[in-house]
Protein backbone atom coordinates (compact mmCIF):
# COMPACT_ATOMS: atom_id res chain seq x y z
CA UNK A 1 0.00 0.00 0.00
CA UNK A 2 1.30 3.00 -0.45
CA UNK A 3 1.15 5.96 1.71
CA UNK A 4 1.60 10.10 1.39
CA UNK A 5 2.29 12.03 4.10
CA UNK A 6 -0.06 15.20 4.07
CA UNK A 7 1.21 18.72 4.82
CA UNK A 8 -1.22 21.34 3.63
CA UNK A 9 -1.10 23.12 6.56
CA UNK A 10 -5.18 23.32 7.13
CA UNK A 11 -7.01 23.51 10.51
CA UNK A 12 -9.03 20.79 9.66
CA UNK A 13 -5.94 18.33 8.99
CA UNK A 14 -3.78 18.88 11.88
CA UNK A 15 -5.04 18.73 15.52
CA UNK A 16 -4.23 19.37 19.30
CA UNK A 17 -0.17 20.53 19.34
CA UNK A 18 -0.67 21.50 15.53
CA UNK A 19 -3.96 23.36 15.55
CA UNK A 20 -2.21 25.63 18.18
CA UNK A 21 0.95 26.52 16.24
CA UNK A 22 -1.67 27.39 12.61
CA UNK A 23 -3.09 30.00 15.39
CA UNK A 24 -0.14 31.08 16.36
CA UNK A 25 1.34 31.60 12.75
CA UNK A 26 -1.91 33.49 12.02
CA UNK A 27 -1.83 35.90 14.95
CA UNK A 28 2.07 36.18 13.56
CA UNK A 29 0.96 37.27 10.06
CA UNK A 30 -1.36 39.87 11.50
CA UNK A 31 1.05 41.70 12.54
CA UNK A 32 2.18 44.46 10.50
CA UNK A 33 5.04 45.42 11.69
CA UNK A 34 7.04 41.87 11.53
CA UNK A 35 9.94 42.11 8.97
CA UNK A 36 9.30 40.41 5.46
CA UNK A 37 12.57 38.19 7.11
CA UNK A 38 11.21 37.12 10.30
CA UNK A 39 7.54 36.08 8.20
CA UNK A 40 9.75 33.82 6.30
CA UNK A 41 11.27 32.13 8.83
CA UNK A 42 8.31 31.68 10.81
CA UNK A 43 6.63 29.61 7.36
CA UNK A 44 9.62 27.55 7.27
CA UNK A 45 9.83 26.66 10.91
CA UNK A 46 6.18 26.13 10.87
CA UNK A 47 6.53 23.50 7.58
CA UNK A 48 9.41 21.87 9.26
CA UNK A 49 7.71 21.37 12.59
CA UNK A 50 4.74 19.81 11.01
CA UNK A 51 6.86 17.77 9.00
CA UNK A 52 9.62 16.67 11.90
CA UNK A 53 7.18 16.44 14.78
CA UNK A 54 4.70 13.83 13.80
CA UNK A 55 1.55 16.58 13.40
CA UNK A 56 1.36 15.81 9.37
CA UNK A 57 -1.37 13.15 8.22
CA UNK A 58 -0.40 9.85 7.35
CA UNK A 59 -3.25 8.75 5.16
CA UNK A 60 -3.42 5.43 2.64
CA UNK A 61 -2.80 7.31 -0.78
CA UNK A 62 -5.01 5.00 -2.76
CA UNK A 63 -7.81 2.73 -2.47
CA UNK A 64 -6.03 0.18 -5.17
CA UNK A 65 -5.56 -3.32 -4.28
CA UNK A 66 -2.65 -3.75 -1.83
CA UNK A 67 0.06 -5.72 -3.70
CA UNK A 68 2.54 -8.57 -1.66
CA UNK A 69 5.67 -7.33 -3.83
CA UNK A 70 8.60 -6.70 -1.80
CA UNK A 71 9.75 -2.37 -1.28
CA UNK A 72 13.12 -2.41 -2.63
CA UNK A 73 13.30 1.67 -3.56
CA UNK A 74 11.86 4.36 -1.57
CA UNK A 75 11.25 7.76 -2.94
CA UNK A 76 10.14 10.76 -1.00
CA UNK A 77 8.79 13.61 -3.41
CA UNK A 78 8.13 17.28 -2.44
CA UNK A 79 4.65 18.04 -4.22
CA UNK A 80 4.21 22.10 -4.26
CA UNK A 81 1.50 23.74 -5.07
CA UNK A 82 -0.06 27.56 -5.33
CA UNK A 83 -3.07 27.55 -2.73
CA UNK A 84 -4.85 24.54 -1.04
CA UNK A 85 -8.06 25.45 -2.43
CA UNK A 86 -8.73 24.96 -6.18
CA UNK A 87 -9.39 21.26 -7.56
CA UNK A 88 -7.34 21.22 -10.17
CA UNK A 89 -4.56 20.48 -7.56
CA UNK A 90 -6.47 18.34 -6.36
CA UNK A 91 -7.06 15.85 -10.15
CA UNK A 92 -2.76 16.50 -10.75
CA UNK A 93 -2.40 14.99 -6.96
CA UNK A 94 -4.87 11.95 -8.16
CA UNK A 95 -2.98 11.44 -11.46
CA UNK A 96 0.37 11.29 -9.07
CA UNK A 97 -0.98 8.95 -7.04
CA UNK A 98 -2.00 6.52 -9.63
CA UNK A 99 1.31 6.47 -10.83
CA UNK A 100 2.78 5.92 -7.15
CA UNK A 101 0.42 2.96 -7.34
CA UNK A 102 1.88 1.55 -10.15
CA UNK A 103 5.02 2.02 -9.30
CA UNK A 104 4.53 0.38 -6.02
CA UNK A 105 3.32 -2.52 -7.90
CA UNK A 106 6.82 -2.62 -9.03
CA UNK A 107 8.36 -2.90 -6.11
CA UNK A 108 8.94 1.54 -6.18
CA UNK A 109 7.67 3.13 -3.22
CA UNK A 110 6.59 6.73 -3.94
CA UNK A 111 5.06 8.92 -1.09
CA UNK A 112 3.84 12.21 -1.84
CA UNK A 113 4.53 15.33 1.06
CA UNK A 114 2.07 17.71 -0.57
CA UNK A 115 2.62 21.49 0.49
CA UNK A 116 0.74 25.20 -0.19
CA UNK A 117 1.25 28.62 0.80
CA UNK A 118 -1.44 29.12 3.87
CA UNK A 119 -1.93 32.81 2.10
CA UNK A 120 -3.71 31.46 -1.34
CA UNK A 121 -0.54 32.45 -4.21
CA UNK A 122 1.89 34.09 -1.85
CA UNK A 123 5.02 33.99 -3.62
CA UNK A 124 7.29 34.40 -0.58
CA UNK A 125 5.36 31.01 1.53
CA UNK A 126 6.08 29.07 -1.81
CA UNK A 127 9.94 30.12 -2.00
CA UNK A 128 10.00 29.56 1.40
CA UNK A 129 8.63 25.79 1.22
CA UNK A 130 10.82 25.51 -1.54
CA UNK A 131 13.77 26.28 0.37
CA UNK A 132 12.32 23.76 3.32
CA UNK A 133 12.04 20.63 0.85
CA UNK A 134 15.66 21.16 -0.28
CA UNK A 135 16.43 21.36 3.20
CA UNK A 136 14.77 18.09 4.25
CA UNK A 137 16.71 16.48 1.20
CA UNK A 138 13.49 14.78 -0.30
CA UNK A 139 14.30 12.48 -3.71
CA UNK A 140 12.64 14.93 -6.28
CA UNK A 141 10.28 18.03 -5.84
CA UNK A 142 7.15 19.01 -8.09
CA UNK A 143 6.02 22.03 -8.09
CA UNK A 144 3.29 24.57 -10.03
CA UNK A 145 5.05 27.98 -9.43
CA UNK A 146 3.21 31.10 -9.01
CA UNK A 147 6.18 33.52 -10.21
CA UNK A 148 8.58 32.18 -12.76
CA UNK A 149 11.36 33.87 -11.64
CA UNK A 150 11.05 33.83 -7.98
CA UNK A 151 12.17 30.52 -7.51
CA UNK A 152 14.63 29.83 -10.09
CA UNK A 153 17.43 29.70 -7.46
CA UNK A 154 15.88 27.41 -5.43
CA UNK A 155 15.48 25.05 -8.56
CA UNK A 156 19.12 25.17 -9.61
CA UNK A 157 19.95 24.35 -5.83
CA UNK A 158 17.63 21.61 -5.85
CA UNK A 159 19.09 20.00 -9.14
CA UNK A 160 22.99 20.60 -8.66
CA UNK A 161 22.25 18.73 -4.81
CA UNK A 162 20.63 15.65 -6.74
CA UNK A 163 16.96 16.58 -6.09
CA UNK A 164 15.42 16.84 -9.00
CA UNK A 165 12.56 18.93 -10.15
CA UNK A 166 9.25 18.84 -12.57
CA UNK A 167 7.49 21.86 -13.40
CA UNK A 168 3.68 21.32 -12.85
CA UNK A 169 1.38 22.79 -15.67
CA UNK A 170 3.85 26.04 -15.72
CA UNK A 171 7.26 25.75 -17.19
CA UNK A 172 10.19 27.47 -15.38
CA UNK A 173 12.01 29.33 -17.91
CA UNK A 174 15.76 29.65 -17.47
CA UNK A 175 16.06 27.01 -14.89
CA UNK A 176 17.32 23.35 -14.56
CA UNK A 177 14.03 22.22 -13.64
CA UNK A 178 14.30 18.33 -14.52
CA UNK A 179 10.92 17.58 -16.04
CA UNK A 180 8.00 19.77 -17.99
CA UNK A 181 4.45 18.17 -17.28
CA UNK A 182 2.42 20.15 -19.25
CA UNK A 183 1.62 22.34 -22.40
CA UNK A 184 2.06 25.41 -24.19
CA UNK A 185 -0.43 27.70 -22.74
CA UNK A 186 -0.65 30.23 -25.56
CA UNK A 187 -2.03 27.52 -27.88
CA UNK A 188 -4.19 26.46 -25.20
CA UNK A 189 -5.68 29.68 -24.93
CA UNK A 190 -6.21 30.85 -28.13
CA UNK A 191 -8.17 27.77 -29.35
CA UNK A 192 -10.45 27.93 -26.55
CA UNK A 193 -11.05 31.62 -27.42
CA UNK A 194 -11.65 30.59 -30.95
CA UNK A 195 -14.20 28.12 -29.69
CA UNK A 196 -16.14 31.56 -28.47
CA UNK A 197 -15.51 33.24 -31.66
CA UNK A 198 -16.73 30.58 -33.71
CA UNK A 199 -20.24 30.25 -31.86
CA UNK A 200 -20.41 34.10 -32.29
CA UNK A 201 -19.92 33.44 -36.24
CA UNK A 202 -16.72 35.01 -36.27
CA UNK A 203 -17.27 38.39 -34.46
CA UNK A 204 -18.29 40.21 -31.54
CA UNK A 205 -16.79 41.96 -28.65
CA UNK A 206 -14.94 39.97 -26.09
CA UNK A 207 -13.39 40.58 -22.33
CA UNK A 208 -10.14 38.54 -20.76
CA UNK A 209 -10.02 37.65 -17.07
CA UNK A 210 -6.86 37.36 -16.45
CA UNK A 211 -5.01 35.85 -13.59
CA UNK A 212 -1.83 37.95 -11.49
CA UNK A 213 0.08 40.99 -12.71
CA UNK A 214 3.75 39.15 -13.43
CA UNK A 215 2.25 35.68 -13.42
CA UNK A 216 3.68 33.69 -16.35
CA UNK A 217 0.67 31.53 -16.75
CA UNK A 218 -1.19 34.66 -17.04
CA UNK A 219 0.77 36.13 -18.92
CA UNK A 220 0.99 33.11 -21.70
CA UNK A 221 -2.66 32.68 -21.75
CA UNK A 222 -3.10 36.70 -21.91
CA UNK A 223 -0.90 36.55 -24.90
CA UNK A 224 -2.99 33.18 -26.28
CA UNK A 225 -6.63 35.19 -25.95
CA UNK A 226 -4.98 38.31 -27.49
CA UNK A 227 -3.85 36.17 -30.48
CA UNK A 228 -7.42 34.77 -31.41
CA UNK A 229 -8.52 38.53 -31.45
CA UNK A 230 -6.06 39.48 -33.80
CA UNK A 231 -6.89 36.38 -36.25
CA UNK A 232 -10.38 37.89 -36.46
CA UNK A 233 -10.49 41.02 -37.77
CA UNK A 234 -14.25 41.31 -37.01
CA UNK A 235 -13.61 41.12 -33.55
CA UNK A 236 -12.27 43.45 -30.33
CA UNK A 237 -10.70 43.29 -27.17
CA UNK A 238 -13.12 45.37 -25.17
CA UNK A 239 -11.59 45.40 -21.23
CA UNK A 240 -9.33 43.36 -19.31
CA UNK A 241 -8.73 42.78 -15.86
CA UNK A 242 -6.87 40.37 -13.21
CA UNK A 243 -9.53 38.16 -12.03
CA UNK A 244 -6.81 36.28 -9.23
CA UNK A 245 -7.68 32.70 -10.72
CA UNK A 246 -10.34 32.45 -8.04
CA UNK A 247 -14.34 32.48 -8.26
CA UNK A 248 -15.35 35.36 -6.10
CA UNK A 249 -13.05 37.67 -7.53
CA UNK A 250 -14.14 36.30 -11.18
CA UNK A 251 -17.63 37.00 -10.39
CA UNK A 252 -16.86 40.61 -8.56
CA UNK A 253 -14.72 41.63 -11.50
CA UNK A 254 -17.24 40.52 -14.28
CA UNK A 255 -20.08 42.21 -12.16
CA UNK A 256 -18.08 45.45 -12.68
CA UNK A 257 -17.22 44.76 -16.52
CA UNK A 258 -21.09 44.36 -16.91
CA UNK A 259 -22.10 47.73 -15.26
CA UNK A 260 -19.06 49.41 -17.58
CA UNK A 261 -20.46 47.77 -20.40
CA UNK A 262 -24.08 47.50 -20.81
CA UNK A 263 -26.22 45.00 -22.33
CA UNK A 264 -25.41 44.00 -26.33
CA UNK A 265 -21.84 45.27 -25.86
CA UNK A 266 -20.52 42.21 -24.77
CA UNK A 267 -20.52 38.71 -26.59
CA UNK A 268 -18.15 36.82 -24.94
CA UNK A 269 -15.61 36.41 -21.72
CA UNK A 270 -12.19 34.49 -21.84
CA UNK A 271 -11.17 33.18 -18.45
CA UNK A 272 -7.67 32.51 -17.32
CA UNK A 273 -9.11 29.29 -15.38
CA UNK A 274 -12.54 27.61 -14.46
CA UNK A 275 -12.87 29.23 -11.10
CA UNK A 276 -12.60 32.73 -12.31
CA UNK A 277 -14.87 31.21 -15.41
CA UNK A 278 -17.34 29.79 -12.78
CA UNK A 279 -17.53 33.39 -11.09
CA UNK A 280 -18.06 34.99 -14.37
CA UNK A 281 -20.95 32.80 -15.06
CA UNK A 282 -22.43 33.66 -11.87
CA UNK A 283 -22.49 37.09 -12.33
CA UNK A 284 -23.89 36.84 -16.17
CA UNK A 285 -26.63 34.83 -14.65
CA UNK A 286 -27.70 37.06 -12.03
CA UNK A 287 -27.68 40.25 -14.45
CA UNK A 288 -30.19 38.00 -16.88
CA UNK A 289 -27.77 38.19 -20.20
CA UNK A 290 -26.65 34.62 -20.42
CA UNK A 291 -28.18 34.78 -24.32
CA UNK A 292 -25.91 37.47 -25.22
CA UNK A 293 -22.51 36.25 -23.53
CA UNK A 294 -20.62 33.09 -23.76
CA UNK A 295 -17.52 31.81 -21.69
CA UNK A 296 -14.92 29.36 -21.97
CA UNK A 297 -12.40 28.62 -18.88
CA UNK A 298 -9.34 26.49 -19.07
CA UNK A 299 -8.72 23.59 -16.71
CA UNK A 300 -11.50 20.84 -16.90
CA UNK A 301 -12.53 21.47 -13.52
CA UNK A 302 -15.60 19.54 -12.39
CA UNK A 303 -17.95 22.68 -11.60
CA UNK A 304 -17.16 23.24 -15.29
CA UNK A 305 -17.56 20.53 -16.96
CA UNK A 306 -20.98 20.24 -15.29
CA UNK A 307 -21.57 24.07 -16.29
CA UNK A 308 -20.72 22.91 -19.93
CA UNK A 309 -23.58 20.10 -19.95
CA UNK A 310 -25.84 22.48 -18.30
CA UNK A 311 -25.16 24.90 -21.14
CA UNK A 312 -24.45 27.89 -19.21
CA UNK A 313 -20.67 27.58 -19.58
CA UNK A 314 -19.88 26.93 -23.26
CA UNK A 315 -16.46 25.45 -23.39
CA UNK A 316 -13.35 24.28 -21.07
CA UNK A 317 -9.81 23.58 -22.29
CA UNK A 318 -9.62 20.49 -19.95
CA UNK A 319 -5.70 20.28 -19.62
CA UNK A 320 -5.52 17.31 -18.55
CA UNK A 321 -4.54 17.57 -14.60
CA UNK A 322 -4.26 13.71 -13.93
CA UNK A 323 -1.71 13.11 -16.86
CA UNK A 324 0.59 16.02 -15.70
CA UNK A 325 0.93 14.42 -12.41
CA UNK A 326 0.55 11.12 -13.55
CA UNK A 327 3.93 11.55 -16.22
CA UNK A 328 6.09 14.06 -14.07
CA UNK A 329 6.03 11.55 -11.15
CA UNK A 330 7.30 8.49 -13.86
CA UNK A 331 9.61 10.68 -14.90
CA UNK A 332 11.15 11.91 -11.60
CA UNK A 333 11.82 7.95 -11.16
CA UNK A 334 13.15 7.49 -14.56
CA UNK A 335 15.27 10.35 -13.88
CA UNK A 336 16.04 8.75 -10.63
CA UNK A 337 16.88 5.78 -11.78
CA UNK A 338 18.70 6.71 -14.80
CA UNK A 339 15.86 4.66 -17.15
CA UNK A 340 16.40 5.40 -20.69
CA UNK A 341 12.41 6.09 -20.80
CA UNK A 342 13.05 9.43 -18.65
CA UNK A 343 11.53 12.51 -20.93
CA UNK A 344 11.84 16.06 -20.77
CA UNK A 345 8.47 16.97 -21.88
CA UNK A 346 6.67 14.09 -22.24
CA UNK A 347 2.91 14.64 -24.09
CA UNK A 348 0.22 16.11 -22.10
CA UNK A 349 -3.10 15.99 -24.74
CA UNK A 350 -5.83 18.72 -24.20
CA UNK A 351 -9.76 18.25 -24.66
CA UNK A 352 -11.37 20.98 -25.94
CA UNK A 353 -14.87 19.73 -23.67
CA UNK A 354 -18.33 20.98 -25.24
CA UNK A 355 -21.60 19.67 -25.08
CA UNK A 356 -20.61 16.85 -27.60
CA UNK A 357 -17.94 15.11 -25.51
CA UNK A 358 -18.74 16.37 -22.08
CA UNK A 359 -20.52 13.12 -20.90
CA UNK A 360 -17.40 11.58 -21.91
CA UNK A 361 -15.15 13.36 -20.01
CA UNK A 362 -16.84 13.57 -16.54
CA UNK A 363 -16.19 9.56 -16.37
CA UNK A 364 -12.55 10.79 -15.32
CA UNK A 365 -13.79 12.38 -12.19
CA UNK A 366 -14.48 9.13 -10.64
CA UNK A 367 -11.79 7.16 -12.24
CA UNK A 368 -9.15 9.19 -10.82
CA UNK A 369 -10.67 9.87 -7.94
CA UNK A 370 -10.21 6.34 -6.91
CA UNK A 371 -6.53 7.07 -5.82
CA UNK A 372 -6.71 10.21 -3.44
CA UNK A 373 -9.25 11.99 -1.88
CA UNK A 374 -8.13 14.93 0.08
Amino acid sequence: MVFSIESKVTEHELNGKCLSKLDQLHIEKEEKSMSKFFRIGVIVMFVASIMLSGCSTTTPATTGPATNVPVTTHYKFAWIMPDMFNPFWVYMRQGAEKAAQELRAKGIQVDIQQMAPIQTFNVEEQVAIFENAIQMKVDAIGICIIDQTAVITQVNKAVAAGIFVAALSTDIPNSNRTVFAGQDNKVVAQNVAQIAIDYNKKKGNYIILSGLTGNYISEERDAGFKAAIAANPDTKLLDMQPAEFNRAKGLEVMENMMQKYPSGQIQGVFTVNDEVALGAMEAIQASGRQNEIVVVGIDGNEDAAKAVKAGTMLATAADDPWMKGYVAVYNLVYKLQKDAKFQEKPEVKVTYVDKSNVDTYMTKFAEYGAYYKP
